[in-house]
């Protein structure tokens, strides 16, 4: 069955103009994660601590909390964090306009208080040069939800795009949004054990525990302002780096050890759909061609439903 794809343009996401906004929406983000983290019961590769998107957002989907289920919810429309409880409560906490990190986290915790749920949450971000514990944090205060929703636009078209790749897989697949670097991940798993890599530290040794290919779009940073989509495999196939990939704007950065594709480039493309198709199955080539993986094995179609009477 193939689905059928609107022309919608891609937006334009230049770091510069959002990059305030980028910054305060990351913290609160972290602080679904980490609730995330905390409440749900470990999983392979950490997907227990990863995130989701649902069609305002951001959520950690619903989490077990002895007998009942909690979900927080980061809606970029409304500007808010929801706290919703199986048993019909709920709190909702502004993050617009202009609030500072600090101010959302104190409400943050009281309404999961308020809620009876008591967690242990560092409060102290992860993966970013800004370590700035939330609780201090008065230097992220904007949220310009106009920013905010852009931002959002390209993960929504993005996740569709991954969602569709990932149908035909017959493995263990994943769709996490990773609220400590900001990325959207798509990952097909090959099913084997692969050793860890004792240099590593606790979190990225069990991160990489598995044999799988992982690609996705991060947004950007400081340090390195340019959007784009990334593609690795672990373990690395020897020869990798040397084979040529498609599309033509996309290629193996040494430095990263992955193939890399600026967004600006895709988006130019005249179908922005195909050409991260042609990156990603570019990419699982090389897994079947130097990584082993047996591509038959993989395959999974559904056949077409039985005609109606």
């Amino acid at each position: 069955m193939t689905a059928l794809h609107a022309p919608n343009k891609w937006p334009a996401l230049p770091y510069e103009e959002w990059a305030d906004t980028k910054k305060t929406l990351q913290m609160y983000a972290q602080m679904l994660g980490k609730l995330r983290l905390a409440i749900e019961p470990p999983q392979p590769e950490w997907l227990n601590a990863s995130l989701q998107l649902d069609a305002h957002g951001f959520t950690t989907g619903a989490m077990p909390w002895g007998t009942s289920l909690l979900e927080a919810r980061l809606d970029v429309y409304d500007g808010a964090i929801e706290l919703n409880s199986s048993d019909g409560r709920m709190h909702s906490i502004r993050i617009a306009p202009d609030r500072c990190v600090a101010d959302v986290y104190t409400d943050f915790t009281a309404a999961l208080a308020d809620l009876g749920v008591e967690v242990d949450l560092w409060a102290k971000p992860q993966e970013l040069a800004d370590t700035t514990p939330f609780t201090e944090n008065r230097h992220d205060c904007t949220i310009d939800l106009e920013h905010a929703q852009r931002f959002f636009s390209v993960l929504a078209a993005v996740q569709g795009v991954f969602d569709e790749w990932r149908s035909e897989f017959f493995g263990r697949t994943a769709l996490p949004f990773w609220w400590g670097a900001f990325d959207l991940a798509v990952l097909r798993f090959s099913g084997r054990h692969a050793e860890a890599p004792e240099d590593r530290g606790y979190i990225m040794r069990y991160d990489l525990d598995a044999e799988f290919m992982n690609a996705g779009f991060w947004p950007g940073d400081d340090s390195a302002p340019t959007a784009g989509f990334y593609a690795y495999l672990y373990p690395r196939p020897d020869g990798c780096d040397v084979v040529a990939i498609s599309p033509e704007h996309a290629g193996w950065v040494e430095a990263m050890g992955e193939w890399m594709m600026p967004y600006d480039d895709v988006i130019s493309c005249e179908d922005p759909r195909q050409a991260i198709l042609d990156f990603l199955n570019s990419v699982y080539g090389v897994a079947t061609s130097l990584g082993g993986w047996d591509a038959l094995d993989y395959v999974y179609t559904l056949p077409a439903p039985p005609a109606r009477a």
